[in-house]
């Protein structure tokens, strides 16, 4: 027996060993990160609140659970178990000292449990340093910073107190079962006075915490009350029902609650269990029953309260909270914040004739298959060029080259396939961080700038192979000069892991500068309880408050992260600015080459957008709209990066999107109107305006002219394989210009560009390219601008081609054979 013991224990120590070890390999791999990336004091608040939050909860769950489970240990005199030796059985009592230590020992088990499951630090941290946002609802008078800062977080604890409280009257109630306290016998259940009183001591509290989720429960009626709801996924509106009787009903019970809990407490305790009955049935009369025929019943008596009369102050309440929540009062318009239009030679050189899916398509079809990851707009000294990126093998080491290829954006050649832009850097080297990258890398730092742990010394390599439960990297031999194991090669990841209390936008934005490469993501600050806003979804969640709050930067080649906040962030972006000031780079401090080459905030502009959709705009009579996001674009190039176009000489990037009336009733003259155009800008100070779109433009005649115009001039279903690209929505100086491109695109081929039609008002063209279109086919004909630029390119190409003769590399040779025939026009077979 001695030794069956020792190898337990041996068994037990080793386990507790290695669980050790990995919690500290963690703690120690997550301070190398956020030290790499010099986020230690994100990290020290993370540690401290995540400790402080396990602390507090072991402590409130032993100290429950121990008071309860001692109290059972004190009801027994004597536990006495049957035990057989020998084939003779007889009673062995257990020690009360074993039964004390058994009690303790289940504590602290629970606590244990309860300590380790996932904390939400974050939740702490806004209850304790929220910035207030002096802002106040109109029902209960409270600053909106309560709702965003504090109710969550009260939400939790309510939540965890709940369950442990249930989890210990289980515990309890089973404890009890085993003792002679709770028994069958022949009058039936027996339970005895101290069983009685204890678990009405539990039932009182129980009691309590259904009082305090009737509190919270008067707070979530302005979150979602019991209205009628106009949308798809949007929750039922806050009322004048919710208002003038929910509330003021929730608020009573909720009182009311605790000293009926003082009292079902006494009346268990002196034996008076008809009165506990009565009580707990009244709980359930007057909670959550009446709570389901309240509104049926005084909702179908009293038709004064769907009047809209009634309903139309809460209404406009809703939608002005709405529009604060989510920025739409931020939207810029030309008199107060001009947008300078495009003139017909700058959106002929400016604006992308091709689809992103299109070009993107034909280099896959010429290179045989490598799939282009990247697309990036470029501004070169002919127009609006894509640089396409394509990953490197999927055996190639980390940081091997990704190819890279320039074309024109505003034109096609004679057979109408892309030609080359300007002649640039053959790929990007050393690409570390990247979308869906593996989770780690061992690179050597040769310039001493990845933002990565280091990885020499022996005890830094246990410790973080143990972190990433690899044991291979430890006999694996470290690259040098200056090895570093690089994790979190994800993007959106890796700027997840720094902004935690932040949501992310849909989309990375690859944004190429020279030979460097940046991925660009859109940071949100988001609140789930924000009172009478709409819902929308945000980062993956249902949320009622969104708000800009800045821009990550990732450099690819060495994971460095750049976080810039907005230039008036809202409440929640100023507490985590105020708690960690050198995490955020003011944007005066950026870079001078970001002023004009971040890209537009597509994910923002698309929130405010929807919300314009639905809401308006301050002093607007429209009826509610939507975002005209999804035109007829055919599912081959519906997909795929936004098409950027250029704003200015600098070549600050915009793009923009129509607002459409939403309401297509039978009889309803503005049905499908476009009541506006939506422009995103660019660079370092982004910015969304609304722009006109024009008088009596109607959003499907509009699709039907564009279709019926591409028809007309055969370039539209008339084709073998036709297919119809987005719908572009360009501000130039004669008003709103709409633009679409239409393809024949073969299955087993590259696409081809067959005309582009634009749409200004009523006048309708049509051209082989966009510059044809607006009638300034010199600035976008032709695959080169002069004999000289010509002769150079070919002649880089005809050495490129040398070169790979001569090494032996048919791979190169293919590429710059492919090259050739692009900037001869002869499409890609």
């Amino acid at each position: 027996m001695t030794g069956r013991r020792g190898l337990l224990w041996l068994v037990a120590g080793l386990a507790l060993t290695l669980l050790f070890g990995r919690w500290v390999a963690g703690l120690y791999g997550d301070w190398a990160f956020h030290h790499a990336l010099g986020a230690d004091a994100l990290w020290r608040e993370r540690v401290a609140l995540t400790a402080l939050m396990r602390v507090g909860t072991f402590a409130l769950v032993f100290g429950f659970a121990f008071a309860n489970l001692f109290a059972v240990r004190q009801s027994i005199v004597a536990l006495v178990l049957p035990r057989v030796v020998g084939g003779v059985e007889f009673g062995e009592a257990i020690p009360t000292r074993r039964l004390t230590l058994l009690a303790l020992a289940v504590s602290v088990l629970l606590a244990v449990l309860f300590a380790l499951t996932e904390q939400d630090w974050t939740l702490l941290g806004q209850a304790i340093h929220g910035v207030p946002f002096v802002e106040f609802d109109p029902y209960l008078d409270r600053d909106l910073g309560f709702y965003v800062h504090w109710l969550p977080f009260e939400r939790y604890l309510a939540q965890l107190v709940a369950v442990l409280v249930a989890v210990t009257a289980a515990v309890v109630v089973a404890s009890y079962v085993v003792t002679p306290s709770v028994r069958w016998d022949a009058q039936g259940l027996y339970v005895s006075t101290w069983v009685r009183r204890h678990l009405g001591i539990l039932g009182a509290v129980g009691i309590a915490c259904i009082a305090w989720e009737w509190r919270l429960d008067k707070f979530a009626l302005l979150m979602a009350g019991t209205g009628d709801s106009m949308f798809a996924m949007e929750v039922p509106t806050f009322s004048p029902f919710d208002h003038r009787v929910m509330m003021p009903y929730l608020t009573v019970l909720s009182f009311v609650a605790v000293p009926l809990a003082v009292v079902f407490a006494l009346a268990v305790w002196r034996g008076h269990l008809r009165i506990a009955v009565g009580l707990l049935t009244a709980l359930f009369v007057f909670g959550p029953l009446a709570r389901v025929l309240l509104p049926t019943m005084l909702w179908t008596l009293s038709e004064e309260r769907r009047s809209a009369a009634a309903l139309r102050p809460y209404a406009r309440t809703r939608m002005l909270f709405t529009r604060r929540a989510y920025g739409v009062d931020q939207v810029a318009w030309p008199d107060t914040m001009p947008l300078a239009p495009l003139s017909e030679a700058e959106a002929a050189r400016w604006v992308s004739t091709w689809d992103p899916a299109a070009l993107t398509r034909s280099l896959e079809r010429e290179r045989r298959g490598e799939d282009v990851v990247a697309l990036s707009w470029t501004m070169g000294e002919s127009g609006l060029e894509a640089q396409l990126l394509r990953r490197a093998p999927s055996d190639a080491l980390p940081g091997t080259r990704w190819p890279s290829d320039r074309l024109r954006a505003d034109a096609a050649d004679v057979s109408g396939y892309p030609v080359p832009g300007e002649a640039g850097v053959a790929g990007i080297d050393g690409v570390l961080v990247h979308p869906g990258a593996p989770r780690y890398a061992l690179v050597a730092d040769t310039l001493g700038r990845l933002a990565a742990p280091s990885y020499e010394h022996p005890i830094e390599r246990l410790l973080l192979a143990w972190d990433q439960q690899n044991p291979r990297l430890l006999t694996a031999e470290a690259p040098q000069p200056r090895p570093r194991l690089l994790t979190e090669r994800d993007a959106m990841a890796r700027v997840a892991r720094l902004t935690p209390f932040l949501g992310q936008g849909e989309r990375v934005t690859p944004l190429v500068r020279g030979d460097s490469l940046f991925w660009v993501v859109e940071l949100f600050a988001t609140a789930e309880e924000y009172p009478l806003s709409e819902r929308l979804l945000v980062d993956g969640g249902a949320v009622h408050y969104a708000q800009h709050a800045a821009t990550a930067v990732v450099q690819a080649q060495t994971g460095a992260v750049l976080l810039l906040p907005v230039e008036r962030p809202d409440p929640v972006m100023r507490t985590w600015m105020s708690r960690f000031p050198t995490l955020f780079t003011p944007r005066e401090r950026a870079p001078r080459w970001m002023a004009n080459a971040l890209p537009p905030a597509v994910d923002w502009a698309l929130v405010q957008g929807a919300l314009i959709g639905r809401t308006g705009v301050n002093g607007d009579t429209l009826p509610v709209s939507q975002l005209a996001r999804i035109d007829d674009a055919d599912p081959d190039l519906a997909t795929g990066p936004p098409t950027f176009f250029v704003l200015d000489s600098l070549g600050t990037p915009g793009w923009g999107v129509p607002v459409a009336n939403a309401q297509r009733l039978v009889g309803v003259p503005d049905s499908d109107r476009l009541v506006g155009l939506l422009v995103a800008r660019g660079g370092l100070w982004p910015r969304t305006t609304m722009l006109e779109p024009g008088v009596g433009l109607n959003w499907k005649e509009l699709l039907e002219d564009l279709q019926e115009a591409a028809d007309g001039a055969g370039v539209g279903r008339g084709l073998k394989d036709a297919r119809r690209g987005r719908v572009q929505a360009i501000p130039t100086a004669k008003g709103a210009l709409f633009v679409q491109s239409f393809y024949e695109w073969p299955q087993d081929g590259p696409p081809r560009l067959a005309g582009v039609v634009t749409i200004r008002g009523s006048q309708v063209r049509v051209g082989r390219t966009l510059a044809e279109a607006l009638g300034q086919a010199n600035a976008g004909a032709g695959a080169v601008r002069s004999p000289e630029a010509f002769r150079a390119q070919a002649g880089k190409l005809y050495d490129a081609m040398g070169a790979a003769l001569r090494a032996g590399d048919w791979k190169a040779y293919g590429e710059a054979w492919a090259g050739l025939g692009r900037l001869l026009g002869r499409p890609p077979r």
